[in-house]
């Protein structure tokens, strides 16, 4: 049996906190599988604080990144089949958290 780490994923995902799990979890073994409210591409977002030397800023700027793929469904997730559960951060987890497959999957 494989260890599968779970990844909910959603369109806003912050792609510096998903790639680097996404390709640090298997060099220890694990098994990630991405999965959003779709099995279906879903578009990133990075942060980063512009560069002005004269005007500092006190939050980042968002901008648009690399696409994800969610190869499962919330609803066709099966809990008993994960080790363990990754959540990225950005603007996803405002709207996915109230998915009510992926909350059956995180009961």
């Amino acid at each position: 049996m494989s260890h599968k780490v779970l990844m909910p994923i959603g369109d806003a995902t912050e792609m510096m906190d998903t790639l680097y799990p996404f390709f640090r979890l298997p060099e220890d073994g694990f098994e990630v599988v991405v999965a959003g409210p779709e099995a279906r591409k879903y578009h990133g977002v990075m942060h980063e604080i512009p560069p002005n030397d004269s005007i500092p800023w006190d939050i980042t700027r968002e901008q648009p990144s690399y696409h994800i793929q969610a190869k499962i469904a919330f609803r066709d997730v099966q809990p008993d089949d994960y080790v363990g559960l990754f959540l990225s951060g950005g603007r996803a987890p405002e709207y996915i958290r109230y998915d009510r497959d992926l909350l059956a999957v995180t009961k």
